[in-house]
């Protein structure tokens, strides 16, 4: 019986200390602050777009501006508020701006979404940490297409822009001796999306040149 006593008693003082550990323990941030959503905020981006048609074999290049400006938000079916972003372009040589699209982007307990086009992509999971993979087309339909966390919590340099802390996430990247297929976006700590490049070309299988395709980026300039 005393033994058994004594058996009650050490277990009782680990729980007591096990527990005492775990409230002591600083919580886990799930970094939502890489995709910060308010109302009234905005991102001005430039845009440098450059386009290669095998048809009549040229190269097209364009320089513009994009906002994105957070309008509005409302509580979806699920309860997550919602936030509506107006997009607008800018020609270099105007000074007015072009509205183009709405679109909706969300931030649950575990992942961040966007909707645009009318197909849903999850942009970022929470916590997010370096090598971690989800599939960015698991709410629409295009077919499964596995993003990573390829940088995390790094510095980085954007148009001239030093951001202490972001990471970036490998959407797509494919490359072959005729095909290169690569798709990241980079986030910044309290900013949100600073960096995004989409690469989609056909190449000539002995000489590496671009026949067809395109190549652009985003880069931001200005947020509030």
């Amino acid at each position: 019986m005393k033994k058994l006593g004594q058996v009650i008693l050490t277990f009782l003082v680990i729980l007591s200390l096990s527990c005492t550990k775990e409230k002591n323990a600083v919580p886990k941030s799930f970094q939502y602050e890489y995709y910060p959503l308010a109302k009234s905020k905005v991102w001005v981006y430039d845009v440098d777009s450059t386009h290669y048609n095998n048809f009549n074999n040229s190269v097209t290049n364009f320089q513009f501006q994009i906002k994105d400006s957070i309008a509005d938000f409302f509580i979806g079916l699920s309860g997550d508020t919602i936030f509506r972003l107006e997009r607008y372009k800018k020609e270099n040589n105007s000074n007015t701006w072009v509205f183009q699209k709405t679109i909706a982007r969300s931030k649950s307990i575990r992942a961040a979404e966007e909707t645009l086009d009318n197909q849903t992509f999850v942009r970022l999971i929470f916590p997010p940490e370096f090598g971690a993979q989800w599939n960015g087309n698991s709410r629409n339909n295009i077919g499964e297409q596995s993003y990573t966390i390829t940088d995390f919590e790094v510095a980085k340099e954007v148009n001239g822009t030093n951001y202490p802390t972001t990471l970036s996430i490998t959407q797509i990247d494919e490359n072959n001796l005729i095909e290169e297929d690569f798709a990241i976006e980079t986030y910044a700590k309290d900013i949100g999306l600073i960096y995004k490049e989409v690469k989609k070309i056909e190449k000539d299988i002995s000489s590496g040149r671009i026949l067809n395709g395109f190549i652009y980026s985003f880069k931001l300039r200005a947020n509030n």
